[in-house]
């Protein structure tokens, strides 16, 4: 069996080649080139050198390494869906519509054609630095939380497909981040010091710079939820929901309730339980190996990536939207986010939180 290791550059894909190398196996690297870092106003430098650190941790390891142009599918998918979802007043989440499309989706396919073409198969494992586990439940895959709860990588997940998990491996499950360091100083890594890589990969300076490039900010109406106007904001693409920054002078905290792109306004309000809400809908539902319907039984939800898990009352499917209820009310649910499941510490799956009606 070959391992095809998703090697970014950093410290933790070094490590799961390293682990794999040491186990004896066939170890290769593959780095994708998935933006311009040469261009405003992508992140400047930065994929070069990832790509050359992988290049140099490979040479260390003696093991092969490819790079793979995706800089096309990238900009095709990730970089339009991000885009245009806030054209919408959404505020999306690149990194888990990149996982299923790009990493899991294009990469994965040109690392097939190398196989087939380089090694005459097409038959290999692709291993990755995430801080996930995997396991066998019956005759399917599961994805669970790590031993190291503070890098947990699973929400990043959710949108993975059965047959994408299957195919896949997570060698760092039961190390911390502290001890993937110690191992990578202990082998004399290049990137035994290298930073831990940002969220959103691609930004160079903020999301506001960015988005300034694709999107004409125009000025509208900050409105109370009686739509009294109370002032002008200057683009939509610089709030999100909950946001106290950036608003105008009142007598109370003002903060972000709603964005309304079809009338480019902004809904603030002072009374912050009315951010609060216990119900929000999803579409693009994901599971990846229980099936449908859903059911609530001991399951619980994050309605961000840096968010506590909530506990899930009830669920009410209708057409492809599912209703979730929760036993509490939680501040500042954003449309466009990812709401992800999970039973104890089990990735169930998850979907793409809607507008609020």
């Amino acid at each position: 069996m070959i391992y095809a290791v998703a090697m970014s550059g950093g410290v933790d894909s070094s490590i799961a080649a390293l682990l794999l190398k040491e186990q004896g196996h066939h170890v290769i690297g593959f780095t994708m080139y998935h933006f311009n870092d040469r261009t405003f106003p992508f992140q400047q430098g930065t994929l070069s050198k990832a790509v050359e650190d992988a290049q140099n941790v490979a040479k260390s390891l003696g093991i092969e390494h490819y790079t793979i142009d995706l800089q096309k599918e990238f900009n095709d998918i990730v970089i339009n869906d991000f885009i245009n979802q806030y054209k919408k007043g959404l505020t999306p989440n690149p990194c888990t519509l990149c996982n299923p499309t790009i990493k899991w989706g294009a990469f994965l396919n040109k690392i097939s054609d190398i196989m087939c073409e380089k090694y005459n198969s097409s038959d290999y494992i692709i291993a990755t630095g995430h801080y996930a586990k995997k396991a066998m439940i019956g005759q399917k895959s599961a994805i669970f939380r790590p031993s190291d709860i503070k890098k947990d990588q699973t929400y990043m997940l959710w949108q993975l497909s059965q047959k994408q998990v299957e195919q896949s491996l997570f060698p760092l499950t039961d190390f911390t981040k502290e001890q993937i360091r110690a191992m990578a100083h202990k082998a004399n890594l290049p990137v035994a010091q290298s930073k831990d890589s940002q969220d959103i990969c691609f930004i160079d300076k903020d999301y506001h710079t960015f988005l300034n490039n694709y999107i004409s900010a125009k000025e509208g109406n900050i409105i109370l939820p009686d739509g009294t106007i109370i002032g002008k904001h200057n683009g939509l693409i610089y709030y999100t929901i909950g946001q106290r920054k950036g608003l105008v002078p009142w007598t109370k905290p003002l903060y972000v309730m709603k964005i309304d792109s079809k009338a480019n306004t902004l809904i603030v309000t002072d009374d912050p339980t009315m951010l609060e809400s216990k119900t929000f809908k999803i579409h693009q539902i994901n599971l990846i190996r229980e099936d449908l319907p859903l059911h609530a039984t001991n399951l619980r939800v994050k309605v961000r990536y840096h968010s506590p898990d909530e506990e899930v009352q009830s669920l009410h499917f209708q057409d492809d939207i599912l209703t979730v209820e929760l036993k509490k009310p939680v501040s500042a649910i954003s449309p466009g986010q990812s709401a992800v499941f999970y039973r104890d510490d089990e990735l169930v799956g998850g979907g793409v939180i809607l507008p609020f009606d």
